[in-house]
């Protein structure tokens, strides 16, 4: 006759090896993996306010193989004006939810900017009106005089254009702020999301400034 508190021990034993296994097995299910993951959002936002504030090394870490960061360029007064003006333009909103769908996401963001092209018009007449002043009365740093007569210097000009800006974005600048949504799109690389993002909206963050005519 078989005991049994020898069978007990035995069914024991096995429930106890089937439940350690499913106990060990469930820590590697996908769900629990996925539910270690960071969320898309945090990179969009992270790449965002990242772009807002000026951060672009840090704006890098949220893209693959793409660069905001322009090296080995000379700052002069009108680019650093217009950095500036850049900066206190930016503005960004999800619109929506991200969809995900494993290891990639999708959305849409909406972002604000000054548009160099609404700009230029004013820039030009202002900056125009202001040289012919400043020739005429032979402003020192501004003119520089030879067989051609008074003329202005590079840096005089930069600092005209400078002078002009700073004038227009005093009073409503955000007459020259444009607003449009692209649709943004990450991969999860296995340690964090990256945003892949259209190339108009790297054109937007110079504010157009390369296209601008």
């Amino acid at each position: 006759m078989v005991s049994c508190k020898k069978h007990f021990k035995k069914h024991l034993y096995i429930f106890t090896v089937f439940f350690t296994l499913i106990a060990l097995s469930s820590c590697s299910l996908p769900t629990k993996i996925i539910g270690t993951f960071p969320e898309p959002e945090e990179s969009v936002t992270g790449f965002f306010e990242s772009v807002c504030t000026g951060d672009f090394e840090k704006s890098d870490t949220y893209l693959d193989g793409l660069s905001l960061v322009v090296k080995n360029q000379e700052e002069d007064v009108f680019s650093k004006a217009l950095c500036k003006y850049l900066l206190e333009s930016y503005h960004y909103e999800l619109v929506g939810d991200l969809h995900k769908e494993q290891f990639s996401a999708e959305g849409k963001v909406s972002f604000t900017y000054l548009d160099f092209n609404l700009l230029i018009n004013d820039l030009k007449s202002g900056s125009t009106k202001l040289g012919k002043r400043i020739m005429a009365e032979g402003k020192e740093g501004y003119v520089k005089q030879d067989d051609n007569g008074i003329t202005l210097t590079d840096d005089g000009a930069k600092k005209i254009a400078a002078e002009v800006l700073d004038s227009l974005m005093s009073s409503k600048p955000e007459r020259y702020y444009s607003t449009k949504t692209f649709d943004i799109q990450l991969k999860f690389n296995g340690k964090k999301w990256l945003v892949y993002i259209p190339d108009e909206l790297f054109e937007v963050i110079s504010g157009k400034y390369e296209t601008a005519g």
